[in-house]
C-alpha cells in the first residue's frame, strides 16, 4: 500500500503523538508498504528519502499568534499548508492517516476527498491537555467544549477514528463522536524490555523514575511532595526524563528533598538503561490519552504506580490495587511507595509480572491492527452498537428510571415475590455480569437486583426489530448482537466503551432460553473474551427456584425465583486467552453454587 501520513512535528521524539508516528512509519516501511510522511521542517532535497525510511514532504511552520508561542514551549509547532506538497503526498496514496486536527490535518483531509483517497483520523490532542496549559483545567465544561469543537471541525468528516486507548474512544463516544473507533495502542518499541539481572551495592538509594514533559498536567510535583511524606525518604532519588516549561519549578520544589531530584533529557538507548537502573515508576499525571511512558517503563520491568485520575487512560494498565494512588493525593503516593519499597518480594515477582504484560503492547501488534483499519477505510459507516444521542438518552432515562422499574418492581416483587440476595458483592465501575437463562422475565430479574446502577443488556436483533415491544426494549438499554462473525470484532469494541465509562454490560452466556431449567448448559466464550479484554470483573448471577410460600401457596402453582448475586471473579491472568478460559470456568462454578445453595 501507498500511506501518507500527515503530521505537524516528525522526527522530534518528545511526545507520545511524534514518537507513535515514527515508530509506525517505520514499522510499516519495514512491513513492505510505501509510506509518504507530510510534516514541518526544512527539505534537503525533492523527495527526499532517508535510508530504507519514508519518503519526507516537507511544509514550512505556520506561525499562529498566542498558539504557537504555547506549542514551542512544548518543543512543537504548527505546519503550513502547501497544496502542492500535499498533492504530491496524497493524490495516488491508498489511504491517508491524520493525526492532528490543525490546519495541515484540515487541509489534508479536503485534498484526500478531492482525490478520492479515504482518510483516517488519529485522536491524540487530547482536549484536557489544552485547557491546562491555558489555565483552565479546573473548569471542566471548557474541556467538553472543545470536544465538541473538534467534532464540529473537524472528526464528523471521518468514518474511521484511531484511538490510542479505550479511554479516550469512550470520552469520543460520550461527546457525540459517531464514527467507527478503533482502540489501537501507540505500541511499545522491542528495545523496551527487561535487562539482566542488576546487582544492588550497599547503600544504593531506592530509585524512582517518572518520565514526561514538564507541564502542569504531568504533576510531577505531587510525586516530589509524596517522597517528602514517605517514610524512606531518606534513601529516595527521584529521577525525572522529560523537559518543559515547568522545571525550574520542579528544580526548586525538589532541592528541599534530602536526595535532590535529577533531571534530564534522553535519547531512546540513554532511557533503557536509565528505566534498568530504576526500581519503581511512578505516573502522575491528570491527563494522559494513553501513557506511553509508563507503557515503555513496564515493558522493561519496571513496576508502576499510577494515578486514578479520572481524565487519564494510564489507570487501565494497574494489575492491582497497590499499582494505583488517589490523584493529586501526595499522602496516597507515598503510601503506595512505601508499601513497594518495604515488599521487595512483592515487587520481584511484579516486575515478571509487568514485563510479560508488556508483550501485549508490542508495535508489532499495533502495525498488524492499523493494516486492518486502512484495508477497510473509506467503507460506509454504520450506527455504533448501542449508540444513542442525547435526546434518546434523556427519554430512555427517564422511562427507564420513571415508568419501566416501578411497574416492574411492583409485578415481580409484590405479585410474583420474586427476591435479590447478595447485591453488596457489586463493585463500583465498571463489570460483566452474567446469569443463567432460565425465565421470559430474567432480564427484567437482572437489571431490578442491580438496580440503580442501568445494565446494558445485549439481545437479538429480532428482539428490537419487532414492531410491538422492540422500542421498548431499545428503551431498556437493549444492544442487538451482530449475526455475522464480521460485525462481532467492532460490537465487542463498542461494549469495552460502555464497561470504560463504569456501566454494567450483562450476557446470559448459555445464549438460548430454556424456561425452568436450573442445569446449567455450555457456555459461549463471548462474555468472557469481553470481560478480559476489558480487564473488568466478571460478576456472576444465578436465578433459581423455591416453593411458593405463605398466603402464595393459594393463588400460585409456579415456583418463586430468587436472583443472587457472587462474588466478583477479577482477572486471573494478564494473557486474554488464559484468563477468559479460567475466569468461565470459574464463573460456571459460581453459578452452579449459588443455583443448589438452600434458600436462607
Amino acid at each position: 500500500m501507498i500511506i501518507t501520513l500527515v503530521i505537524d512535528t516528525f522526527n522530534v521524539n518528545n511526545n507520545g503523538t511524534t514518537i507513535s508516528a515514527n515508530r509506525f512509519a517505520a514499522a510499516l516501511v519495514a512491513r513492505g508498504h510505501t509510506v509518504r510522511v507530510v510534516a514541518c521542517g526544512e527539505p534537503a532535497g525533492d523527495g527526499e528519502r532517508e535510508s530504507k525510511g519514508p519518503e519526507m514532504f516537507w511544509v514550512p511552520e505556520l506561525v499562529v499568534p498566542i498558539a504557537s508561542r504555547l506549542a514551542h514551549r512544548q518543543s512543537t509547532v504548527f505546519a503550513k499548508p502547501v497544496r502542492e506538497v500535499l498533492t504530491a503526498a496524497i493524490k495516488d496514496a491508498d489511504v491517508v492517516h491524520i493525526y492532528q486536527p490543525w490546519a495541515l490535518g484540515r487541509a489534508a483531509e479536503r485534498m484526500a476527498r478531492e482525490f478520492g483517497v479515504p482518510a483516517v483520523a488519529a485522536f491524540h490532542i487530547q482536549p484536557e491537555n489544552i485547557t491546562y496549559n491555558i489555565g483552565l483545567g479546573w473548569f471542566s465544561p471548557a474541556a467538553h467544549f472543545v470536544y465538541v469543537l473538534m467534532r464540529v471541525l473537524f472528526y464528523r468528516r471521518f468514518a474511521d477514528i484511531h484511538c490510542p486507548s479505550t479511554f479516550i474512544a469512550a470520552q469520543l463516544r460520550h461527546h457525540g463522536y459517531r464514527a467507527r473507533l478503533h482502540v489501537i495502542s501507540n505500541g511499545v518499541d522491542d528495545s523496551f524490555r527487561p535487562g539482566p539481572p542488576r546487582e544492588r551495592a550497599p547503600g544504593e538509594p531506592f530509585r524512582i523514575l517518572m518520565v514526561g514533559r514538564f507541564a502542569p498536567e504531568k504533576r510531577q510535583d505531587v510525586l516530589i511532595r509524596a517522597v517528602r511524606r514517605s517514610r524512606h525518604r531518606d534513601r529516595i532519588q527521584l529521577h525525572f526524563a522529560g523537559h518543559g516549561p515547568a522545571e525550574k519549578r520542579l528544580r526548586r520544589l525538589g532541592a528541599r528533598l534530602p536526595r535532590p531530584p535529577e533531571f534530564g533529557y534522553y535519547g531512546q538507548d540513554e532511557l533503557i538503561e536509565l528505566i534498568r537502573e530504576c526500581d519503581l515508576y511512578v505516573h502522575a499525571s491528570d491527563v494522559e490519552i494513553e501513557g506511553l511512558s509508563c507503557l515503555e517503563a513496564f515493558s522493561c520491568g519496571l513496576v508502576p504506580v499510577i494515578s486514578d485520575s479520572r481524565r487519564s487512560a494510564t489507570g487501565q494498565f494497574a494489575l492491582e490495587s497497590r499499582n494505583l494512588f488517589h490523584a493529586g493525593d501526595p499522602r496516597s503516593l507515598a503510601g503506595r511507595i512505601d508499601g513497594w519499597i518495604e515488599d521487595p518480594a512483592g515487587l520481584e515477582t511484579a516486575s515478571e509480572t509487568y514485563a510479560r504484560y508488556g508483550r501485549l503492547y508490542a508495535v508489532d501488534r499495533s502495525i498488524k491492527a492499523i493494516e486492518r483499519v486502512y484495508e477497510r477505510a473509506g467503507s460506509a459507516p454504520e450506527a455504533p452498537a448501542g449508540y444513542s444521542g442525547r435526546i434518546f438518552r434523556f427519554i430512555s432515562t427517564g422511562f427507564y428510571y420513571g415508568v419501566a422499574v416501578p411497574l416492574l418492581f411492583l409485578w415481580t416483587r409484590v405479585v410474583l415475590g420474586v427476591r435479590s440476595e447478595g447485591k453488596s458483592h457489586l463493585p463500583r465501575g465498571g463489570a460483566l455480569t452474567v446469569c443463567n437463562h432460565v425465565h421470559l422475565l430474567d432480564s427484567v430479574l437482572v437489571g431490578l437486583a442491580l438496580f440503580p446502577r442501568r445494565v446494558v443488556f445485549t439481545t437479538a436483533p429480532m428482539n428490537l426489530e419487532n414492531r410491538w415491544y422492540g422500542g421498548i426494549v431499545r428503551l431498556l438499554g437493549g444492544v442487538p448482537v451482530p449475526l455475522t462473525p464480521a460485525g462481532l470484532t467492532q460490537f465487542f469494541s463498542e461494549l469495552e466503551l460502555f464497561l470504560a465509562k463504569g456501566q454494567i454490560v450483562h450476557f446470559f452466556p448459555e445464549g438460548e432460553l430454556k424456561p425452568y431449567d436450573t442445569s446449567l448448559r455450555d457456555f459461549k466464550r463471548g462474555a468472557f473474551h469481553l470481560a478480559a479484554l476489558a480487564r473488568v470483573p466478571v460478576v456472576p448471577l444465578s436465578i433459581r427456584f423455591t416453593p411458593p410460600r405463605g398466603l402464595r401457596r393459594l393463588v400460585r402453582r409456579k415456583p418463586t425465583m430468587v436472583i443472587v448475586l457472587g462474588e466478583p471473579i477479577v482477572p486471573a491472568t494478564t494473557d486474554p486467552r488464559s484468563d477468559r478460559t479460567i475466569r468461565m470456568e470459574l464463573a460456571r462454578r459460581s453459578m452452579h453454587d449459588l443455583i443448589t445453595r438452600e434458600a436462607s
